[in-house]
């Protein structure tokens, strides 16, 4: 899992499957508005043509400069491109598409789901959530990572 202080080392740095495969670089980070937490990173590669695909960071690790991904390249190829003009941040709704694309679950909701801790009622994306009906397209509980914060 990547901390919050990786985020610096993450941005340029290059992505790769947990099998050696190139991805692609990162052009930066997106965390969970109300912990901070790095949820995503946009990945481009200009050489393949790559541009702009969201990966998840819940499994991923940084070693030595080296973002690993446990997701295959052409898992990651088909990702939906949602966010190439998106002014840096995803939807509530690009973001649902994001989780099933990739098989995974929202964070809160597995913490609820194991614990019942209520998680959604400290986050702030439980609010946003139940407030966006019809608007997840244009509300969102992301910001750009900034580095150094």
């Amino acid at each position: 899992m990547i901390t919050q202080e990786q985020v610096a080392a993450m941005v340029g740095c290059t992505a790769y499957t947990d099998q050696g495969q190139r991805v692609g670089g990162v052009d930066y980070v997106l965390v969970d508005d109300t912990t901070g937490r790095p949820e995503w990173a946009r990945l481009t590669d200009r050489s393949s043509g790559l541009g702009g695909v969201f990966v998840p960071l819940r499994h991923a690790v940084l070693e030595d400069r080296r973002l690993v991904l446990p997701y295959a390249v052409s898992l990651i190829e088909r990702a939906p491109c949602a966010a190439l003009d998106c002014g840096n941040v995803l939807s509530v709704a690009e973001e649902e598409q994001l989780f099933a694309h990739y098989g995974i679950r929202d964070v809160r909701e597995e913490v609820n789901a194991e614990s019942g801790a209520g998680w959604g009622q400290m986050d702030r994306a439980a609010t946003i959530r139940e407030g966006a009906s019809g608007h997840e397209a244009q509300v969102s509980r992301l910001r750009p990572a900034q580095p150094g914060r």
